[in-house]
């Protein structure tokens, strides 16, 4: 026979450490997590429209109060793009009793807008286009179009044409006068040879003195056109042998040199100009000179001025010079 559960003897059981177990199964409402309210940050600084960086005092577009500058000249530098956007921000709508007023300005009100005007004045220079555009105002005529055909010259013409061609110097083609350069080197080095070939003997210090040859014959020449002008230029330069021949108690004897000249121009013989150029004289080793002989052969060298002694080894080259001179002007 079972007892009831009356009768059952009362047993000290804690049954409190299963009130917090959850059932799974049991659906409950989702609880709603509401939102981490954000501290407000402090006040972030403007920064300049055109160069980005943070200004502590910054102007201000004077039409739409929007735009912040760090100075003037980054607000003219922008203005070509800022003007795109840049509008009057529209006026608050009036009150609804309309009879309120706001009170007149004072007069340091008025100052310091004036001020504030003057500071943020905008120069707007892409207005200013010059006159590169006036070819913009042609427009074209009724006139109809007419089909190009050559016309033949008359000979009276053509003959016109070739003498004011013939005016300006340099090429046919050249008809303006402009730079025209023509290399002449080959044909003056050629020509100064041989104009130096033809030098004459010298008598020195009981002597003869004979130019044996021309070598090193080396530098440039040109001839351009300037400003409608031909001009002969050239700088020049070769090595001059001699042989100084005398009779003494030995016999016949000879001393051999070389007189180099350097810096031959077209200014050498000019007048008024100083180019002289750069002489030079050596002897060869072999039979030394005496010297007394030796000072008398170099005055009748006549290296000591310019122009040179006459009489003298170097005033005959100069007198070849010269000739030279003269054929390459000539030549065209």
């Amino acid at each position: 026979m079972t007892a009831t559960a009356s009768e059952l003897p009362k047993r000290g059981i804690d049954y409190s450490k299963f009130d917090q177990i959850e059932d799974s199964d049991d659906e409950k409402p989702a609880k709603t997590s509401t939102p981490a309210v954000s501290k407000p940050t402090a006040d972030e600084k403007p920064h300049c429209a055109n160069c980005h960086k943070e200004v502590q005092k910054p102007l201000r577009c004077g039409v739409c109060k929007k735009a912040s500058y760090c100075s003037a000249q980054c607000q003219r530098e922008d203005w070509q793009f800022h003007k795109r956007t840049c509008k009057k921000p529209e006026e608050k709508a009036k009150e609804t009793n309309g009879n309120s007023k706001k009170p007149a300005p004072s007069t340091e009100e008025k100052e310091r807008r004036e001020r504030k005007k003057q500071e943020e004045k905008i120069v707007d220079n892409d207005d200013d286009v010059g006159t590169w555009y006036r070819h913009r105002e042609w427009r074209p005529t009724e006139e109809p179009k007419k089909e190009f055909r050559p016309v033949q010259l008359a000979a009276s013409a053509t003959s016109e044409v070739s003498s004011s061609a013939s005016k300006t110097a340099g090429s046919a083609w050249n008809a303006a006068g402009t730079w025209e350069d023509k290399d002449t080197t080959a044909m003056a080095q050629k020509t100064l040879r041989e104009c130096l070939e033809g030098i004459s003997d010298v008598e020195a210090a009981g002597g003869v003195l004979s130019a044996t040859g021309i070598e090193n014959v080396e530098g440039e020449a040109s001839k351009p056109v300037i400003r409608g002008k031909l001009r002969h230029m050239f700088d020049l330069s070769f090595k001059l042998k001699f042989t100084f021949k005398w009779m003494d108690s030995e016999g016949q004897q000879k001393a051999d040199g070389i007189l180099t000249m350097s810096d031959f121009t077209n200014d050498t013989f000019a007048e008024g100009v100083l180019a002289a150029p750069v002489v030079e004289l050596s002897f060869k080793e072999g039979r030394r000179l005496e010297a007394s002989r030796r000072q008398a052969v170099e005055a009748s060298v006549g290296t000591a001025s310019w122009p040179p002694a006459a009489g003298s080894l170097l005033e005959k080259a100069s007198s070849c010079m010269k000739e030279f001179v003269s054929k390459y002007e000539q030549v065209t």
